[in-house]
């Protein structure tokens, strides 16, 4: 990796300084290994024949990673009222972050030029600068703050940046509809400001790890998003990630890196924790043991585990900092900020409509398409005419303007049909079976992901998948496409394919058997789930497990997928739906194979309990022949809660394997390791697990154990 430099300042007045700006960045590479390099002329693909040698360097500032401006007397050539060095500066702002842009001023013991001086000035207004006297001090300077950017890892990675998450410089109008919010929309009020967000910042002053929990479409996202905004606007350099949007891949990368990054004044913020869970346990736990000053905050579904309503399920988030959001704490603000700024209502106008829109608060994106769909006329809006608005919305999507001035618009509609089925289940779509069997328009999907209309992510080893940006949004849009038949009617007849069966169905149908196996695995999680039961996930699952061909790709899926815990809760879910269908696949599993993966499992909980789980829900018989491999590696375990949490999981799913687990077992080994805990609690949760497989193992456990252990035991109720 190469991190370039840019020099920016009038060439013959401060060629000498300009010289010292190239040894500093020289002497960094060769002594101190680090991997600045100055941009010149030759990392310009285009030399400049054909070219205007500004045109060149306004493409090697925005190609380059650090911007440094050195000013001293002299303001420079100018034809159109600003010299080439200050365009370069007005480009440097608008494409690097903030202490990317390094500015220091010579002090040159005589007037400078009129119109530096009043430049000088207005970069006062926005940025730091360091003077200097002589090459000496200029050199030491940079130096000091190229190492300062490179100890904070701010390259190590490539995080992104709020700055860069909320497009800021990039749009310049603001709404209240966008998809996402953007940097502009923060800036103008376009987004009501909810309360949790001081008191998050407030809380991050006492507590270094916050979580944000929120049910889907609660306005959780937004929140994390605006804390970011105002955070960065103090100055704080602030990361996003928002799991979603990022293959396991990249967040694995980034999630290695941030502990990395030595910067007390960065603030992290990772959204949509649930999708990622151990993943996240892991930065939580890292960043705590490594006792880091910067701030981490985390929003995440409240799920089971979260919540820790199973004693045998705690996680890191357990003992984090929590802030509940809800939909309907914002709604009324939303509505009022909304119809005070569009309409000019009178507050008791707004209170009228407000009250007729009551359906739709429980769903901010539920009410933000009732909102786009408001007539200013009219005290309410009815379903219908939210339809009517997704369906003319999705048709005319709006790209910019053409050369003559005029609006330029996208049609979505056949795009949006089949990820509108998908995401409702919030499951992303090979971009190849959306090409390839729909016969998609590829050129019109990239304009759509240009557009945040929908997201695009690629994992190491898989196909390009495709999504739009919630759950919610889909739900809305499917809605829509069933209240108007002819909507979406290209995709539909190439799902149908002149069939006269259910549309959903024989979509699921066509991508499980004609795709990556690989899909058909994640389908079924998806749509096995407690989430999606209302929507008629299960109902959808039971139909298409019962198919030969999808049978078929199932088991050849469970020879691919290298993820186990994936299997184990494919085959919980197919177990629940039907134990037949589920014997005959799992009869089908390599277990030698699966035991070798057990094996190679970082920790003894997670992966490991969910593949066990859901191979003895399956069948008692191929749970049991995975029992050797569930030993070696709880052999292997140090952390005596896994194995607790290891052992409880089974023990729900099937008792037998669980036992034959607990019963074999070397309780010698287990005891030293019990005996090396201080915590109580962890003890606690590690019997408690064996206990629910075997009352007869962890009796002789806590018999065993030293006198002042098990009275601590029996004193906080472990036993």
């Amino acid at each position: 990796m190469q991190l370039k430099v840019f020099i920016s300042s009038i060439m013959k007045e401060l060629k000498e300084e300009r010289a010292t700006v190239e040894e500093a960045v020289s002497e960094l590479w060769r002594h101190e290994n680090l991997p600045f390099t100055i941009w010149g002329w030759e990392s310009a693909k285009e030399i400049p024949s054909g070219k205007h040698p500004d045109e060149v360097q306004s493409k090697g500032v925005k190609d380059s990673d650090i911007y440094v401006l050195i000013l001293g007397s002299g303001y420079g050539d100018f034809e159109y009222g600003e010299s080439p060095t200050q365009k370069e500066y007005e480009i440097a702002c608008s494409e690097h972050e903030q202490d990317c842009i390094l500015i220091y001023i010579k002090e040159v013991g005589r007037r400078r030029e009129e119109k530096l001086e009043k430049w000088i000035e207005e970069i006062k207004n926005r940025h730091t600068f360091k003077a200097f006297e002589n090459r000496d001090q200029l050199k030491d300077s940079i130096k000091t703050r190229l190492r300062d950017l490179w100890n904070k890892g701010r390259w190590k990675a490539d995080i992104p940046t709020i700055q860069s998450v909320l497009r800021k410089g990039e749009t310049f109008e603001g709404d209240f509809f966008k998809k996402e919010p953007e940097w502009i929309d923060f800036e103008e009020g376009f987004v009501v400001e909810r309360r949790e967000v001081d008191e998050l910042i407030n809380k991050l002053e006492s507590d270094n790890i916050q979580l944000v929990l929120g049910e889907p479409a609660s306005g959780k996202s937004v929140i994390l998003k605006n804390i970011g905004f105002k955070l960065a606007k103090e100055n704080k350099d602030v990361y996003i990630v928002e799991l979603k949007k990022h293959s396991g891949d990249k967040v694995k990368r980034y999630f290695d890196d941030i502990p990395e990054i030595k910067d007390d004044k960065a603030v992290f913020i990772v959204d949509d924790a649930h999708l990622l869970m151990t993943e996240c346990e892991r930065l939580v736990r890292e960043l705590k043991n490594r006792e880091l000053k910067a701030k981490l905050i985390i929003g995440s579904r409240p799920t089971r585990e979260i919540r820790g309503e199973h004693p045998k399920e705690v996680s890191e988030f357990e003992y984090l900092s929590k802030t509940y959001i809800h939909a309907e704490d914002i709604t009324e603000e939303i509505i009022k900020g909304f119809l005070k700024k569009e309409h000019h209502f009178s507050d008791e106008r707004i209170k009228t409509v407000s009250k007729n829109l009551e359906r739709y608060k429980k769903d901010l994106w539920h009410l933000s398409w009732a909102l786009k769909a408001y007539y200013p006329e009219m005290d309410s809006v009815e379903e219908e005419e939210i339809y009517e608005k997704i369906r003319d919305s999705i048709r005319e999507i709006k790209l910019g303007k053409d050369e003559s001035g005029k609006n330029k618009y996208l049609n979505g509609e056949d795009v949006f049909f089949p990820l509108s089925v998908f995401y409702r289940f919030e499951i992303s779509v090979e971009r190849d079976f959306l090409e390839e069997q729909l016969e998609l328009e590829k050129d019109k999907i990239n304009e759509l992901i240009e557009l945040s209309e929908i997201v695009q992510t690629e994992e190491a080893g898989r196909n390009r998948m495709l999504s739009l940006i919630h759950s919610s949004i889909a739900d809305l849009y499917f809605r829509a496409y069933q209240a108007y038949p002819s909507l979406g009617e290209k995709s539909k007849k190439k799902i149908l394919n002149q069939k006269d069966k259910d549309l959903q169905y024989c979509l699921f149908y066509k991508y499980m058997t004609s795709t990556d196996p690989r899909n058909a695995i994640l389908v079924l999680i998806q749509l096995g789930g407690d989430r999606f039961k209302e929507k008629g996930g299960r109902t959808l699952l039971e139909q298409l497990i019962e198919g030969d061909k999808t049978q078929q790709s199932i088991k050849k899926g469970i020879i691919k997928e290298e993820n186990i815990g994936k299997i184990g809760w494919c085959m919980r879910y197919i177990a629940g739906a039907n134990k037949k269908v589920a014997r005959k696949i799992v009869g089908c599993a390599d277990i030698d194979t699966l035991s070798l993966r057990i094996v190679g499992e970082e920790d003894a909980s997670g992966n490991i309990a969910s593949c066990v789980v859901g191979i003895a829900e399956a069948s008692k018989e191929s749970g049991l022949k995975l029992v050797d491999s569930v030993l070696t590696r709880i052999e292997k375990e140090e952390d005596i809660r896994q194995i607790g949490w290891c052992l409880g999981n089974i023990a729900e799913a099937n008792k037998g394997v669980a036992q034959e687990i607990a019963n074999r077992i070397n309780v010698d080994v287990l005891l030293s390791k019990i005996e090396k805990e201080a915590d109580i609690g962890w003890i606690g949760l590690c019997v408690g697990g064996i206990a629910a497989a075997s009352e007869e193992v962890a009796r002789e456990i806590v018999n065993r154990l030293n006198p002042r252990l098990r009275k601590e035991l029996q004193k906080g109720g472990w036993v």
